[in-house]
């Protein structure tokens, strides 16, 4: 005879926590060196200025007059023109950098030499070799370092790792993800080292490894835009619990760019875009169901949530810690292992 769960519960406003958010003044200030000065670059700085108390102090650019007018714009000290000098600047305590992911390895190990902490954007690199590389180099010189993956860090994630240690959905059966954007005219996404699902499948990807941890196993689908880079790539992971993950990304296609988990006793979802500040429901297992709403309401809006991380950075590195424990090294590098075997799938040939 089947065996069926008891009947769902119902939900008040008091079973969604409160999220765990550090106070940006109780963290030690640190001073902070960007390598490169491109748009993510741009707006990291933008946030640590307005939600932090880390100071940028310098700015690296092999792009002439560039790193100049990056550190004009934002009243930055100092500007340089290689990366080798702004990792061993003396007055810098963490490297950020910010260049193209498969330069990262090469970028990151500037810092890693010089004995600087070091956040490297996602992807880490387009590699689990290279990024099992970089974090070992960074373990053995005694650095801290981590993955710029800031949706680890925004307090709806809090929210869900509270959620999911209650127990408060039940068993987890079921995760949804996507990510996609009509992004053909951006042409650093279409170059012969770039990645869709490297650069935005990744946080479908890391949503799935916090929720449900490592797959067991990968069936992915999609196509290519040109030789080299896949234009959209759905998947589904499968794992040791019986927990599906479907993922889909577009570098093509708008697509909804929303996140939900389901269990037999609830079922949350969280509003579009999942991986900025946003909004959550919590919804009985029920067809057609509602619940309580949570909404981000810290005043902490868009990509100005990237100021989370670095709070999150300055505090672990307060606390003696060479990585994190909310995105630790092995789960970066399974997270790109995993990136790394859709895209294959797709039709990617890696050497």
């Amino acid at each position: 005879m089947a065996m069926f769960s008891e009947a769902p519960r119902e939900f008040t406003a008091t079973d969604i926590p409160a999220p765990e958010i550090i106070d940006p003044n109780s963290v030690p200030s640190f001073r902070w060196g960007f390598i490169g000065a491109g748009d993510i670059a741009d707006v990291m700085a933008g946030a640590l200025a307005k939600h932090t108390n880390q100071k940028v102090v310098a700015v690296g650019s092999r792009t002439p007059g560039k790193g100049k007018a990056f550190a004009e714009k934002f009243g930055i000290a100092k500007s340089y023109e290689t990366y080798e000098e702004l990792a061993n600047d003396p007055n810098v305590d963490i490297v950020y950098v910010a260049t193209l992911p498969h330069t990262h390895l090469e970028d990151a190990m500037h810092a890693i030499n010089a004995g600087k902490h070091v956040m490297i954007e996602k992807p880490s690199t387009m590699t689990a070799h290279d990024t099992e590389i970089l974090y070992r180099k960074a373990r053995e010189a005694g650095v801290f370092a981590m993955e710029a993956m800031w949706s680890r860090y925004l307090p709806q994630a809090s929210i869900i790792r509270q959620m999911l240690a209650a127990g408060t959905l039940g068993e987890i059966t079921m995760l949804q993800s996507d990510f996609g954007q009509d992004n053909r005219d951006i042409a650093r996404l279409w170059l012969k080292d770039a990645s869709i699902v490297m650069d935005m499948g990744i946080y479908p990807i890391s949503f799935a490894q916090m929720v449900l941890g490592s797959p067991t196993k990968i069936t992915a689908a999609g196509k290519m835009h040109n030789d080299h880079v896949e234009a959209m790539a759905a998947a589904v992971l499968e794992f040791e619990s019986g927990a599906r993950a479907v993922l889909a990304t577009s570098g093509h296609s708008h697509i909804p760019t929303i996140a939900s988990i389901s269990g037999d006793q609830g079922v949350l979802t969280l509003d579009g875009p999942f991986f900025i500040p946003t909004s959550l429901e919590l919804r009985p297992s029920l067809f057609n169901s509602h619940g309580p709403r949570w909404k981000d309401e810290t005043g902490i809006v868009a990509h100005e949530g990237l100021s989370y991380q670095a709070t999150y950075m300055a505090k672990f590195i307060s606390e003696g810690l060479t990585e994190s424990p909310l995105h630790t090294h092995a789960e970066v590098v399974e997270g790109i292992r995993i990136g790394e075997e859709i895209r294959r799938q797709v039709g990617v040939s890696y050497p």
